[in-house]
Order: C-alpha cells, then sequence, then structure tokens
C-alpha cells in the first residue's frame, strides 16, 4: 500500500499504521514516484483528495488499472481526459457515502462486519488532538487549516 500525503508528517504516521511506502505529492512528481514505487503502476487508486492530483494518480495507475474516487477534499472537482481511461483501458468508480445505504441497503452491515474483523484485529483509529466541547471552533480550524494529521475527536464529556 502505498499513502500519498501533503507533508512528511503525514507520511510518518501512516508509515507507522502500515503503509508500505508514501508519496508527498506536493514535493514530488505523484504519478512518477508510484510508477517507481510499483515497478510499472497502481492497480488501484483511492482519491479522496481530486483537484490537480486527481490526473496524475490516473496516469499513475497500470493498464487494466481502477481509479475510486470517494471525495474533494481540494474543493475542486477534477476533469478527467478520457483518452487515458480508453487507452489503458482503465475502470473509474465513484462512491458517495451520503446515498450508499439507499442505493445498496446490505451495505451499512456489511461495512460493519468489516469493521468489526478489523478493530478485533488490533485497528484503531489515529487520533491527533482530542478537544472538549467549548472548544469546537479550535477543532474545527485544525481541521480546515489542514494541521490535524490525524483524526479530530471532540470529548463530549468535558475530559480532554
Amino acid at each position: 500500500m502505498i499513502a500519498c500525503a501533503s507533508s512528511e508528517e503525514r507520511l510518518a504516521a501512516v508509515s507507522t499504521l502500515g503503509a508500505d511506502a508514501g508519496v508527498s505529492y506536493d514535493s514530488e512528481d505523484l504519478k512518477t514516484r508510484i510508477k517507481e514505487i510499483t515497478g510499472g503502476g497502481a492497480q488501484v487508486v483511492i482519491d479522496p483528495v481530486g483537484g490537480r492530483y486527481a490526473e496524475p494518480a490516473l496516469r499513475a495507475l497500470a493498464p487494466g488499472g481502477t481509479f475510486v474516487t470517494v471525495g474533494y477534499a481540494t474543493g475542486e472537482i477534477p476533469r478527467i481526459p478520457l483518452n487515458l481511461v480508453l487507452l489503458k483501458d482503465l475502470t473509474i468508480r465513484g462512491v458517495e457515502l451520503r446515498t450508499l445505504a439507499q442505493r445498496h441497503p446490505d451495505a451499512p452491515a456489511r461495512a460493519q462486519q468489516a469493521l468489526a474483523a478489523l478493530v478485533s484485529e488490533g485497528m484503531t483509529p489515529l487520533v491527533s488532538q482530542v478537544f472538549g466541547l467549548d472548544d469546537v471552533a479550535r477543532a474545527l480550524t485544525s481541521l480546515n487549516d489542514r494541521t490535524a494529521v490525524g483524526k479530530v475527536v471532540i470529548a463530549l464529556d468535558g475530559a480532554c
């Protein structure tokens, strides 16, 4: 698994969580580095960022690969050159979680089972900061400013 992030701090965090390699997409050529690491291209790219990073990520796929878009953290919806999809025999999928259960009623139960299995195997979220309820504004600022490295938690009981 290759993790891509905007900073060395974030790459260090995902390395401790089990990523085999990391690419700093703000300081490295995303497509070139992924191809170097994989020896020719990734089989699957999951893109929650979008914007200017989507096309290089798409170009980093091996022929027959799959590109999954799950969001646009940059705030910019990417424009994909469809000739790449044709020439490389790629599959593009979209996953929109807000309406997933409406389209696939069994998805929440399957997701809960998968999550329970991961937790039983030792998976834990990376919590970078815990804020009290009276400090929600600061918590949201850390998310908005992209200074949080892991999950930001609001402690409803006041314990921080």
